[in-house]
């Protein structure tokens, strides 16, 4: 079970994971805590044995590779008495393919999205053509949009802590409110 700092730690780390102690000591210091150097490296310890850091990553600048494409599809699906069988072979797919960034099933009006990235337009054009093969018969809507990020791929919003989400919005935040 994660607290506060541990959730700090997990932050601090996700934006750079090269960090030593001495700088996320400073980061918790930001957040009133006062925590020892060797309290943690313990602490980081004890997150990636119980599994909740599960390795360290880079994030690359995507206006350093203009070539890359960033292709997001949104999906419905059709009714059939395959569906569900179907779908595990898609999150395998997905699961499984190296050029994928993010993907999942949604709540609403879509029941998938996926991120993916490539090389360029005539791999990601190819890859297209054989997932509407592979997964045409479940597939009612397949809308495809490629983008140009205006910041690097990073999923460190994913572990922004509450303390660190109220910090930024106040930054922001107009007068008149």
């Amino acid at each position: 079970m994660t607290d506060e700092i541990d959730e700090l730690i997990i932050s601090a780390l996700s934006k750079d994971s090269r960090q030593d102690s001495a700088e996320i000591w400073d980061f918790l210091r930001g957040f009133g805590h006062d925590v020892a150097p060797e309290e943690i490296e313990s602490r980081i310890s004890k997150l990636s044995q119980e599994g909740v850091i599960t390795g360290y990553s880079i994030t690359i600048d995507p206006k350093k590779l203009p070539k890359r494409i960033i292709r997001t599809t949104l999906i419905t699906f059709k009714v059939s008495q395959s569906l569900r069988k179907r779908t595990e072979s898609l999150k395998k797919y997905l699961k499984d393919a190296p050029f994928v960034i993010f993907s999942g099933s949604t709540k609403g009006g879509l029941d998938w999205i996926t991120i993916r990235s490539f090389p360029s337009v005539e791999i990601a054009d190819e890859e297209t053509d054989i997932f509407r093969n592979l997964f045409g018969d479940i597939i009612q809507t397949y809308q495809v949009y490629d983008f140009a990020p205006t910041k690097e791929v990073s999923l460190h919003a994913l572990s922004y802590t509450e303390k660190e989400h109220k910090e930024f919005l106040k930054e922001w935040m107009p007068p008149f409110l």
